[in-house]
């Protein structure tokens, strides 16, 4: 299926140049979000019990001589207007999993986090503010960052009233060698932003004893947030782990009543998401990481002499026991390796060696962060608008079935992008999506490569307002497109490597600010000192300025005189280590009052209703129903339609059945199909090298949050586990768990799969989603056709169905 623009199977991705031969791919993927309740565990002990005492704010202290590979500290900044800004700091480093990376950046090791960053306020006078220091958190120059005052300090956002803001805090630290501290980044408020006024800062309240990072306020204060907290409350499966590092990342995206404490998970993320804004029309905008693929690390271990040592888990219980399978099923098809390791069963093969492969097809890997939104309450997860790769580029997929000509790479033709879209390559993404005040619809955020630069890379501007066509949508370039071309810095620099920039802003004057960085290499340890710190990136914040000798925009001055701090801190090692220098200084807000966006939530398509009312539906008990059960309804019209800019995978189609709906838009192979089987990611593949859990893709089954699932569906017999059939219209429909990550695919009347969804989407308990067609309609099909505007056969049979269970 495939969700376009407003429809729901679509969350399309579509793809860019064929800059490597990466066999990835993206298909549809159908918008849907879920958002299972999940039970709040106990919050983490607050360090302190009560706000600490205010202190005088201090003035940076200047270091005696400039670090390593760093500028000398250039002089106090320009009068920016009548604009405040509020900032944060952070020490700079290469860590793993730095705040500043692009996935798995919620690390809280020494390694990766080193107490000393604040949270800052800039009157458009210049002034400063260390608001953290103000109300008594933090570690002063020279001191060592360890105890209940080190900190760290992440992602403000400023509420509507423009009167306070939530952001994210990392509280402890080592205060001796050898010391492990468990710490977690923690949601807390601040007020008092007046001149003259004293900062108060206070945790908030009854949020999960995890990870929570990016926190926004929603349209009726509730706070949504990034957390790593467990689906579902699984406690047993924690961390969870990504598709592609095997990394501990975020779970997804969380939403906490700050009046009743009900903490809700909206969206389930099987590699994390990253980056949330909620824009001007009620859309919870976010970059998640795609990586829908076979299991890396096992191939690894079968084929490459890998030790990650990866083993299934038999279901997701508390006391599950791993198991070890036969090597091959009751028909003599292997099912697991010698270890007793399952074969993953969805998507296709990513190794050439995999037994399960089959040998007509393309091998697929696959690794995106795009741009996506979702409403307040996790109803429609799709790509923004329905954006793919085919209009803003990325993953490279090859036409999948090798025997089928009409099947190709080559990228879209009707997408008013293809300029920009393919300077856009796999390894990469979007990244700080954040909406120009003075022109909704129009946003800026970064283009950012995977490792390497702390997603910092070129700023990108491009309109989108909901309802626009993807296919129309022109993304330019604000900085310079070649500002990343000699990552390596094996050549001398040209005039086009301005260096990276990250945390685009646009004030409500108009002007724009960014984190910009002068280095045009990848970011590296410079220090021959194993005890000191002298990483090539040091974030700062600038105005940016016409490039006068071109058409682009670069870094003009700076906002601060340079906000300098000698920070100390233990390791293993027995002396201290160090940095001396420049903070980073990113993640800028401006401090201003906001209307309140709209509350957009979950709805029903009016052809969908009609058949409801058609079959003596009652909608609302419909949804109650399903919302009890923990499920969604999702439902496409004719699924044989295709739209016309994905030609990876087929389409000329044909419903395997009597009077079945046929569509050829072209002559060459036709593929039957007659089933849509569904798959959810159970967190049941673990490694004896990580804690944690990954997802493994399985058929959807009955488990304790949907004991009866496949009751609850109409049966297939005949087809393949966890499939529903499609109606002679082409339509589908189905109940499927809510709250969890889901993908799926068509097969043939044997089981065989014919077009495959590229991206896990979630749904959130009571939707009831659209998707018209199978990889949503933007503008046509393949064979010029619109939407599908059939009522569903399939919806009709399922309420039958429904409506006879107890």
């Amino acid at each position: 299926m495939g969700s376009g623009r407003g429809e729901v199977w679509s969350l399309n991705m579509k793809s860019a140049v064929p800059l490597a031969l990466l066999t990835a791919a993206l298909l549809s993927a159908c918008g849907g979000s879920g958002g299972g309740k999940a039970p709040s565990p106990a919050p983490a002990p607050s360090p302190t019990s009560s706000v600490p005492t205010p202190t005088p704010t201090p003035t940076p202290t200047p270091v005696p001589d400039t670090p390593p590979g760093q500028s000398p500290i250039p002089e106090p900044a320009p009068n920016i207007g009548s604009a405040t800004v509020m900032f944060v700091t952070s020490v700079p480093g290469t860590g793993f999993m730095h705040q500043l990376n692009t996935f798995a950046n919620h690390g809280t090791s020494i390694a990766d986090v080193v107490g000393g960053g604040d949270l800052y306020l800039r009157y458009s006078d210049g002034v400063l503010r260390n608001l953290t220091q103000e109300a008594g958190w933090g570690v002063a120059s020279g001191g060592i960052q360890g105890g209940a005052k080190a900190i760290a300090v992440r992602q403000p956002t400023v509420h509507w009233s423009g009167t306070k803001a939530i952001f994210s805090m990392l509280v402890g630290g080592p205060t001796k060698q050898y010391e492990v501290v468990s710490r977690t980044w923690q949601m807390y408020e601040v007020s008092n932003l007046g001149r003259g006024q004293t900062a108060v800062i206070t945790k908030v309240p009854n949020q999960p004893a995890y990870n929570n990072t990016s926190p926004i306020y929603g349209s009726d204060d509730q706070i949504i947030f990034t957390s790593d907290a467990p689906l579902y409350g699984m406690t047993h499966t924690y961390p969870q782990l990504d598709e592609y590092e095997n990394v501990a990342t975020n779970t997804g995206i969380w939403k906490l009543n700050t009046n009743t404490a009900a903490l809700t998970m909206i969206q389930h993320a099987p590699s994390g998401v990253f980056d949330l804004y909620l824009d001007s029309y009620g859309r919870v905008l976010f970059t998640k990481w795609d990586h829908l693929k076979r299991d890396q690390q096992a191939d690894i271990d079968r084929y490459g002499g890998g030790s990650y040592k990866p083993y299934d888990i038999a279901d997701e219980s508390p006391a599950a026991a791993k198991v070890v399978s036969p090597k091959f099923d009751g028909n003599g098809k292997p099912i697991a390796d010698a270890t007793g390791l399952l074969y993953d069963v969805f998507p296709e093969a990513r190794h050439a060696q995999d037994p399960t492969r089959d040998p007509n097809e393309q091998l697929h890997d696959f690794n995106q962060f795009m741009m996506w939104q979702v409403n307040e309450d996790g109803s429609e997860e799709e790509t923004m608008n329905h954006v793919g790769r085919q209009e803003f580029g990325g993953a490279y997929l090859e036409g999948i079935f090798k025997d089928d000509a009409n099947l190709s790479y080559l990228m879209s033709k009707f997408s008013a992008n293809a300029a920009m879209r393919d300077t856009v390559t796999a390894d990469s993404g979007f990244f700080q999506l954040r909406e120009d005040a003075r022109r909704p619809g129009t946003y800026y955020g970064t283009y950012a490569k995977e490792f390497g630069r702390q997603a910092s890379g070129r700023i990108i501007e491009f309109s989108m307002k909901p309802g626009v066509n993807p296919e129309t949508v022109v993304m330019k370039d604000y900085t310079n497109a070649t500002l990343d071309n000699d990552p390596e810095g094996k050549n001398p620099k040209t005039a086009s490597m301005t260096g990276h920039y990250r945390n685009p802003l646009i004030l409500a004057n108009g002007a724009m600010l960014a984190s910009h960085t002068s280095e045009y290499r990848l970011n590296a340890e410079t220090s021959t000192d194993p005890l000191k710190l002298a990483p090539r990136y040091v974030f700062r914040l600038r105005s940016m300025v016409k490039n006068p000798g071109g058409s682009d925009y670069i870094a003009g001055d700076p906002l601060t005189g340079g906000i300098v701090k000698d920070i100390r801190f233990w390791t293993d090692d027995a002396t201290p280590h160090r940095y001396n220098g420049l903070l980073n200084e990113t993640d800028v807000v401006e401090v201003v009052a906001r209307a309140r966006p709209p509350k957009v939530g979950m709805q029903t398509e009016a052809i969908e209703k009609q058949v409801l009312t058609e079959e003596g539906v009652d909608e609302a008990a419909l949804r109650a129903w399903l919302t009890k059960n923990n499920l969604a309804l999702v439902v496409s019209r004719n699924v044989t339609q295709r739209d016309r800019a994905d030609i990876a995978q087929p389409y000329n189609l044909r419903v395997a059945a009597a009077g079945g709906v046929v569509s050829t838009p072209t002559a060459g192979k036709v593929y039957d199909v007659l089933h849509m089987q569904f798959f959810q990611g159970d967190l049941t593949r673990g490694y004896s090298t990580n804690p944690g859990r990954r997802v493994y893709a399985k058929p959807i089954h009955n488990a304790p949050m949907q004991p009866n699932l496949m009751a609850q569906n109409l049966p297939n017999p005949g087809g393949p586990p966890g499939s529903v059939k499609i109606a002679n219209d082409g339509s589908m429909a189905a109940f499927v768990p809510a709250g969890r990550a889901l993908s799926w695919q068509m097969t043939s009347p044997s089981g065989k799969p014919v077009v495959r969804e590229r991206i896990w989407a979630s749904f959130a308990p009571g939707e009831i989603r659209t998707c018209s067609s199978c990889h949503g309609i933007n503008s046509k099909t393949l064979n010029d056709l619109g939407n599908p505007i059939n009522k569903p056969q399939a919806l009709r049979d399922l309420m039958t169905h429904w409506k006879k269970q107890p």
